[in-house]
């Protein structure tokens, strides 16, 4: 097998991808040859290099790799005050690092890296930012680091593979953290461009020719001292019981979900659930099934989801659940399908958990196949009304005898027919619980919702409008298709809206509100965070950035410092999006959003936690809508029009639950008049 045959996305994002096991093990297990810029450095990231490589050293494959140590005020401090050489400081502490091993995992993959040396596999050199500069380093709160993080690699036939994005080489990058990053390859001329200029960026810093970089070959002695901690016979270190399956704390289900499990066993096991996003649907259905397989003893459950990245969220959930049972889902489907089902009709298991799209749930092969089945049939509809479409509706048997349908809002727009049938096959709705019933539950705190219209500089237009024009053209010679030079463009653009200059004034007028508040969140862009911890240095509030370059110890104890008001404001990237909560924030300043509904359903999610003291929470949200006339130009302002409607959903998402609705609405409206939205 080759690179070329694993199949990429344009893009992955730790949000609805394994990014771990979908993309770095198994490109690593193909590579002859892999290369690697770093921005952080620690004994954990020799281990997370070395995770999965044992396909890369079967291939007698080489790695090249430069990372950096963090210098951190106190590393700086020491430095300056002793006079002491950066390089041999840097050599003093990775070799402390190298001389414990406490974790038995993080030990065995140094070993590994170590017998990669002694068998000239590996070379490793170490970046260091020239920032040795004692003024400034006495003035400002810093934190020196290498930022740049490229990967290449290369198979046995010539096929590349790069990446670029927010991740580290290290093991929270990628297993814990919200991380993303962009993927080009070689044997697509569209992407070959990009494919080379990572080649040349990461040769550029390997022959220490980069400006205000110095590159140095790794210390002697730590290399030495990874030598003689090598094993002989890299067999030795038995590398493959590293599995990496996570552990998961138990799911408790809350009184309101138990009760929806209680209506739904009592409706003959059938029935709808309306339940808002964000207020756990998902565990409710797991529980219906644990109920079913204690129950019933042999089922085969089938979900059915719209999109394929909710398989993964299915999976990963039911595995935090602990649901026991075979689970199946996969590519080859139509051999896991057959498999599956004649397993359980011999007996080999009795429950097993199958994971569709809707689109193989409706297809001849599945349906022939589930048709086979010998014994219980329950059918879960994930986002259930999808299934109301012509085609989908061929998928909803009577063979399934227990049926569970999920939805926000399970009326189809227009189309009053799909509606009934679906409603009709699943059931009554039989448990509602939306957004505004959380809060006055007390599950989620009230909050206020203040949206902020920013305008673009005249240059900002100007290239807004000429992407928009190649994004028009492109949309009409593809017909309506996302092709990935689209989506390159696409992705320009929304860098674009994520980081208008205006936004910053705009942000130094809330500040004059709320310069002596306390747990304030900001999220932004990796090109904001600089800026902005400026803007609040210089008004005198105490902050601390929260990104993907601190380690767990450090996070705990800045959220703690965050908690109990030490630190003011915190100020953050994606990696708050999912994994951390932050319930002790009153004030949130949302500077720059994917647009993606998770990332903003999340996100309010995070700061509605309740937390002692916290009447209500308030939400400023920044959004860029650029102004063009009709008559300037016909099809641009269509393209907007439309634009503008689908965000529509994300601003009425938010202020019809606020306190505020009234007022978030009313601003709103002369915007959509501007661009004559009602009149679509």
């Amino acid at each position: 097998m080759s690179l070329k045959e694993i199949g990429f996305k344009i893009s992955y994002s730790s949000e609805s991808d394994d990014i771990l096991n979908d993309f770095y093990i198994p490109v690593l297990e193909e590579s002859i040859e892999y290369l690697r810029l770093s921005g952080y450095f620690s004994s954990s990231s020799f281990a997370l290099a070395a995770r999965g490589i044992l396909g890369l050293i079967n291939k007698k494959g080489t790695m090249k790799l430069i990372i950096s140590p963090v210098i951190s005020r106190k590393d700086l401090e020491i430095i300056i005050e002793s006079k002491q050489n950066p390089e041999k400081y840097f050599e003093e502490e990775i070799l402390k690092d190298l001389s414990t091993f406490e974790n038995k995992f993080i030990r065995d993959h140094i070993f590994a890296l170590g017998w990669m040396i002694a068998n000239n596999r590996l070379e490793i050199k170490i970046a260091i930012p020239q920032i040795f500069d004692s003024i400034k380093a006495k003035n400002e709160d810093f934190q020196g680091i290498f930022h740049q993080k490229v990967g290449i690699f290369k198979d046995d036939v010539g096929n590349i593979v790069t990446f670029s994005g927010s991740i580290n080489e290290t093991y929270s990058g990628w297993s814990g953290n919200i991380e993303e990053f962009k993927v080009f390859w070689n044997w697509d001329s569209q992407l070959n461009q990009y494919v080379k200029q990572d080649i040349e960026r990461f040769y550029n810093f390997w022959e220490n020719n980069s400006i205000g970089v110095k590159v140095i070959d790794i210390p002697e002695a730590i290399e030495k001292k990874l030598v003689q901690i090598a094993p002989e016979n890299i067999s030795d270190l038995r590398l493959e019981k590293w599995d990496t399956k996570k552990t998961h704390k138990p799911i408790f289900l809350r009184d309101y979900q138990k009760n929806a499990i209680k209506l739904w066993l009592d409706n003959n096991k059938k029935g709808i659930f309306e339940m808002a996003t964000g207020t756990g649907k998902t565990f409710t259905a797991l529980g219906c099934i644990k109920k079913v397989i204690s129950e019933e003893k042999r089922t085969v459950i089938v979900i059915t989801c719209p999109f394929i990245h909710l398989i993964d969220q299915w999976k990963n959930n039911i595995l935090k659940f602990g649901l026991t049972g075979k689970i199946v889902h996969g590519r080859k489907w139509r051999e896991i399908v057959s498999n599956s089902v004649l397993d359980f009709n011999l007996g080999y298991t009795d429950n097993i958990i199958l994971l569709m799209t809707n689109d193989i749930f409706c297809s001849e092969y599945f349906i022939e196949a589930i048709s086979k089945i010998n014994g219980n049939l329950f059918l879960i509809g994930d986002e259930m009304h999808y299934l109301g479409s012509k085609e989908r509706q061929k998928g909803l048997l009577n063979n399934y005898n227990f049926r569970l349908g999920l939805s926000a809002t399970p009326t189809r727009w227009f189309d009053d027919e799909g509606t009934n049938l679906i409603k009709e096959y699943f059931g009554k709705t039989i448990f509602e619980f939306d957004l505004e019933a959380a809060i006055h539950s007390g599950y989620l705190s009230p909050y206020e919702y203040h949206p902020h219209f920013i305008e673009f500089t005249k240059h900002e237009l100007e290239e807004y409008l000429s992407l928009s024009k190649r994004i028009a053209n492109k949309y009409a010679i593809n017909q309506g298709e996302v092709d990935i030079f689209l989506e390159q463009l696409l992705f320009i653009r929304q860098n674009l809206v994520k980081n208008a200059v205006n936004k910053y004034a705009v942000f130094i007028d809330l500040l004059t509100k709320y310069k002596d508040e306390s747990h304030c969140l900001v999220y932004c862009s990796p090109q904001q965070i600089d800026r902005i911890q400026g803007i609040l240095n210089e008004k005198g509030i105490l902050n601390h950035r929260f990104t993907a370059h601190e380690n767990a110890k450090e996070r705990v104890k800045i959220l703690n410092l965050f908690e109990s008001g030490t630190y003011s404001y915190l100020v953050a990237m994606n990696c708050l999006d999912e994994g951390v909560d932050v319930p002790a924030t009153k004030i949130a300043i949302i500077l720059a959003s994917s647009g993606n509904p998770r990332q903003y359903i999340q996100r309010r999610g995070r700061i509605l936690r309740p937390f002692p003291g916290k009447n209500e929470a308030i939400i400023h949200d920044f959004i860029v809508i650029p102004k063009i006339s009709k008559y300037h130009d016909p099809s641009l302002f269509e393209l907007e029009r439309k634009i503008l409607k689908k965000e529509l959903i994300r601003y009425e998402e938010f202020a019809k639950t606020a306190l505020n609705r009234i007022e978030a609405i009313n601003k709103i409206y002369p915007y959509l008049i501007q661009l004559d939205v009602y009149g679509a």
